[in-house]
């Protein structure tokens, strides 16, 4: 009705201006009107571009190479419906890692608030006492006898080393020679001996042949000694021997040195240690050492956590119900997580967005009607609302232009497509119902 009624005082308005001009004469009624809003004094006009009310960037909240892309530039998805899954083995060993340290930080939880037992208090007192034990051991240094022990074997060492370097004298050869001669003289009597009752059955047994076999085994002895006088030492048995004195002596010099700093504060600090598990079994664990412990299994479920929902991210749905406006993954791309993959919107929803001139934006006002007419439908009007003015103007067109934002108010916009070009005339002095 009242753009009826507007209709008609611009026709009143055109035979008024016909009648001046032919000289008829006309009284004005003089009418009050409202000064709030200016009201349109021509027909106001301005160009846009369709556009979603809202779009919906979906991103991946965690990183991946994509395995299966559900859906097209374009697709009417639904809400929950898949867009893009990830390969997931990698986020299923994650997964499972994250188990393992929550049971093994739970199972430590559990170890240190365990009330020890009489057997392990047990164990503990033992192992300090074998601590302690040892620990005055080191501190008392080696015995007299130990000393003594180690000496003794360095000197022979080293007497078996320079006996080797120097050789046999010409009397012990002399002397092996000699015993070596009186062993044959012996060994030659015995078999004499022997010979004259071998041919007896009990030869065997009689004390006779036991002679010969010990005057065998010294002549061998006596044998054996005169060749080793007579053979010179290899460089081999010299080093040897070498090898053996040097070892000998530096086991005597550190047997004397002891206890060594090193060695008594290990023996210490084993004593300390023994003592610290005793202390933590009988009085139970401190109460820092527990909270650490519990922030340990705290930490370990959030992890498992975090791990589920990057399982669980790895199949990228659809948040809203809407049309796949663009499409930024390929299949095998490696993705990160925050990038942008799919922008999803309701394109039921549209708005025109115009800029209207600073010299015309106070005929505007919020909830104005607009007539809309697309460019690429041009037999067709669409109706509008004004709904948002922008408080600012922008100087982006190189004049003063302010934008507005006009809801487009249709039932079915089912022809309509963001990006399409319309021009919207805004009606005069109407409010939207």
């Amino acid at each position: 009705m009242k753009r009826f009624v507007n209709r008609l005082t611009g026709m009143a308005l055109v035979a008024v201006t016909a009648m001046a001009a032919v000289g008829l004469p006309f009284t004005p009624q003089v009418m009050a009107q409202s000064t709030d809003t200016p009201r349109l004094q021509r027909p106001l006009t301005a160009v846009g571009m369709v556009e979603v009310v809202d779009q919906y960037q979906v991103v991946l909240e965690t990183g991946g190479r994509v395995r299966e892309i559900g859906v097209q530039v374009g697709d009417t998805v639904q809400e929950g419906n898949l867009l893009v899954a990830l390969e997931t083995a990698q986020l299923e060993d994650a997964v499972e890692r994250a188990e393992l340290a929550l049971e093994s930080a739970r199972i430590d939880l559990n170890a240190l608030t365990k009330k020890a037992d009489a057997s392990d208090i047990a164990v503990a007192e033992a192992n300090l006492l074998q601590a302690q034990e040892n620990l005055a051991l080191v501190a008392a240094g080696p015995t007299n006898e130990e000393l003594q022990a180690a000496e003794n074997t360095m000197k022979a060492a080293w007497a078996n080393y320079e006996e080797l370097r120097t050789g046999p004298t010409a009397a012990q050869i002399t002397l092996a020679k000699a015993n070596l001669a009186q062993a044959e003289i012996n060994l030659q009597q015995a078999q004499r001996e022997y010979d004259k009752i071998a041919w007896l059955p009990e030869a065997a047994a009689t004390d006779t042949a036991d002679n010969l076999q010990r005057a065998t085994i010294t002549y061998e002895g006596a044998k054996a000694a005169f060749d080793e006088a007579s053979k010179p030492t290899t460089t081999a048995q010299l080093l040897n021997a070498l090898s053996a004195a040097q070892s000998s002596e530096n086991s005597y010099n550190r047997l004397e040195e002891k206890p060594t700093p090193a060695e008594l504060a290990a023996a210490e600090a084993a004593v300390a240690a023994a003592e610290n598990a005793l202390d933590k079994l009988t009085k139970g664990p401190e109460d820092a050492d527990v909270q650490r412990a519990e922030l340990r299994v705290r930490q370990a479920l959030l992890d498992l956590d975090q791990a589920g929902r990057d399982l669980a991210n790895a199949q990228v749905r659809a948040p809203i119900a809407g049309t796949v406006l663009a499409l930024n993954v390929e299949m095998g791309q490696q993705g990160s997580a925050g990038s942008h993959i799919v922008t999803l919107a309701d394109t039921s929803q549209l708005k025109l967005m115009v800029n209207v001139e600073q010299t015309d934006i106070i005929q505007i006002e919020n909830g104005q009607p607009v007539d809309i007419v697309l460019y690429a439908l041009p037999e067709r009007v669409y109706s509008g609302v004004v709904q948002r003015i922008a408080p600012a103007g922008s100087t982006e067109t190189g004049t003063v232009t302010f934008p507005v934002t006009i809801h487009l108010a249709d039932d079915d916009l089912s022809a309509v497509r963001p990006g399409m070009t319309a021009s919207a005339t805004f009606v005069a002095g109407e409010q939207a119902d």
